[in-house]
């Protein structure tokens, strides 16, 4: 039916005109920033969900940060015990040396000022091995220095780290400054710090095992965190993430649709001037 007062065939098209610019519109901001959601209205419960994985993304890249600090830490903990143990296996060899009866007192004397250079050495690694500032050997005789590193949904490793001093030398009697009382002055003298090397040495080698195991598992738990942090940044993009090539087909289609929804409207309006022509 024609009618002056209402056009129903204009207000169908300057509807569907709307609802394709809308489209429109959404398609376009899809394709500029790269993202399916770009507010509630888009899709909410989406949203929700991808904010979620975005925070959880958040915390586990943090997690397997920490996990690598903890393997840095441990790394400059063992090259400093590794320091020890050359020292160490090179105060052995002079304490050997120092056993026979073949050498001088004279000898003996230059083989002490080196084992006494060796020890005082130990103790100075101890006191300034630090990772990020800290100590990380306890200056202190047998006691130790805890780290606690945090992993997440792994829970925290705590490492503890005993004092250069009680791993490596706390037989032959070093104190925070490096000083002894052994000495290579005599063959009695030497042997006596032989039997104690051997035993600081495998004291050293029992904290660079423990270190090694601890690194393994901080190595481990930053491989899982960082398969972890793969698979929530695939289900974010999964959610919130633009499929630009179904988004460039839509922006031609409704490119083409509001060029025709326009024309259409055009048309639609053109009705009713035709409908007053009759009455002329």
């Amino acid at each position: 039916m024609s009618s002056i007062l209402n056009n129903v065939a204009a207000l169908n098209a300057s509807r569907q005109l709307g609802i394709t610019g809308g489209n429109l519109q959404q398609t376009i901001e899809r394709l500029t920033t790269g993202k399916r959601i770009n507010k509630a209205s888009d899709d909410a419960a989406g949203l929700a969900i991808g904010n979620k994985l975005n925070a959880d993304i958040k915390i586990a890249t943090q997690a397997q940060r920490n996990a690598n600090d903890g393997v840095s830490y441990l790394q400059v903990a063992d090259g400093a015990l590794d320091s020890v143990t050359q020292l160490l296996t090179r105060a052995s060899q002079l304490a050997q040396q120092a056993q026979t009866g073949t050498i001088s007192d004279s000898n003996r004397a230059n083989l002490d000022a080196e084992f006494q250079n060796i020890i005082k050495t130990m103790g100075n690694i101890g006191i300034s091995t630090k990772f990020n500032g800290t100590a990380i050997f306890s200056s202190t005789a047998g006691s130790t220095t805890s780290v606690a590193v945090q992993a997440g949904d792994y829970g925290s490793l705590t490492v503890s780290l005993g004092s250069v001093a009680t791993a490596s030398t706390a037989a032959l009697g070093l104190v925070s400054n490096g000083t002894t009382g052994d000495n290579l002055a005599s063959s009695t003298a030497a042997g006596s710090v032989v039997s104690k090397l051997a035993a600081a040495l495998e004291s050293v080698s029992t904290m660079r095992a423990s270190i090694g195991a601890n690194e393994a598992q901080l190595n481990a738990t930053s491989d899982i965190l960082g398969v972890q942090v793969q698979n929530f940044t695939a289900a974010s993009s999964q959610i919130m993430d633009a499929n630009i090539a179904d988004e460039v087909v839509n922006l031609t289609k409704f490119q083409i649709l509001n060029q025709s929804g326009t024309s259409a409207l055009a048309k639609s309006n053109q009705s009713s001037q035709q409908i007053l022509a009759l009455l002329q």
